[in-house]
Parts: structure tokens; sequence; C-alpha cells
């Protein structure tokens, strides 16, 4: 490994040691909750604009088709803390 895959791991490490403040990027309007889970999210940016914290922790999506034809991008967020 070089010392860029080192640090892009630790970094990747310390985003998972620290507790994650989903409300924090609900209240700025990023994502919401689907049906009321607790770790699957509406996204309402283009995955390029989701910070690096929420995108490190995504560990499954969907595209929900809407009764009206349209399409909802739904994230699995891994939320736990490791350390």
């Amino acid at each position: 490994m070089n010392t860029k895959e080192i640090e892009e791991l630790q970094s990747k490490i310390d985003i998972f040691s620290t507790p994650f403040d989903i409300e924090k990027y609900i209240d700025e309007g990023l994502i919401s909750r689907y049906k009321n889970t607790k770790t699957q999210f509406v996204i309402h940016c283009s995955k390029d604009e989701l910070p690096e914290e929420v995108s490190v922790r995504a560990n499954k999506i969907k595209v929900v088709t809407n009764k009206d034809g349209s399409n909802t991008l739904v994230l699995g967020l891994n939320l736990k803390v490791r350390k």
C-alpha cells in the first residue's frame, strides 16, 4: 500500500469511529427518513453532493418507483460506531 491509500483508509476508519449526526443532514435537506425507518434514507441531492461522512457509510442503495411513475433513490446507511 502506498501512503495515499493508507491515508484514505485512515480517513474512513476515523469516520466510522466517531458518532454520526444524521439529524444534521436531515436538517440541511440533503436526506430524509424513508418510511420512518432507522437506517434507510431518501436522497434529495446528487450522489456527488453527499458529504464523505454519508457516502462512506452507505451499505445499500435501491430505486423505488412511486405511484406517479417517478423514481426515488433510497440509501441504506451503516450508523454503528466502531472502535
